[in-house]
């Protein structure tokens, strides 16, 4: 989970780049054309930022937490694991819905490793 938000992370500092007339056009529009949002003045570009920093930090902050229970009971850790499975299973979804076949791929590779780890794991005793 640290490695995919490590590996978003890459994305948020190189600029876009058009390749043509029309999408240096579509940039300038994003970048520049702002619209009211509630009383705020944001444009598409922000938007796009925003909603790509907050998968980072998703990404790293359950990297973290994974890494923080790491030598937790074994319970927990399925628990855990079990969770990654869910939200990562849905990020897949909104992957192929939205996006292209690398976040797709890292995603569905994440959940391999956890789907094994859940699934290696022994379920422990009730607390």
């Amino acid at each position: 989970m640290v490695l995919i938000g490590l590996v978003h992370a890459v994305s948020l500092i190189e600029p876009m780049v058009a390749a043509n007339e029309t999408e240096g056009r579509l940039l300038e529009l994003m970048n520049n054309y702002k619209f009211d949002l509630m009383g705020t003045s944001r444009s598409m570009m922000e938007l796009l930022r925003g909603f790509s920093v907050s998968f980072m930090v998703a990404a790293l902050g359950l990297g973290a937490l994974d890494l923080g229970l790491r030598r937790e009971r074994s319970a927990l850790l399925k628990k855990v694991a079990q969770f990654n499975v869910v939200w990562l299973a849905v990020m897949i979804a909104v992957s192929l819905r939205y996006f292209f076949v690398m976040p797709t791929a890292c995603l569905s590779l994440a959940l391999v490793v956890f789907v094994l780890a859940w699934w290696k794991l022994p379920a422990g005793e009730k607390a």
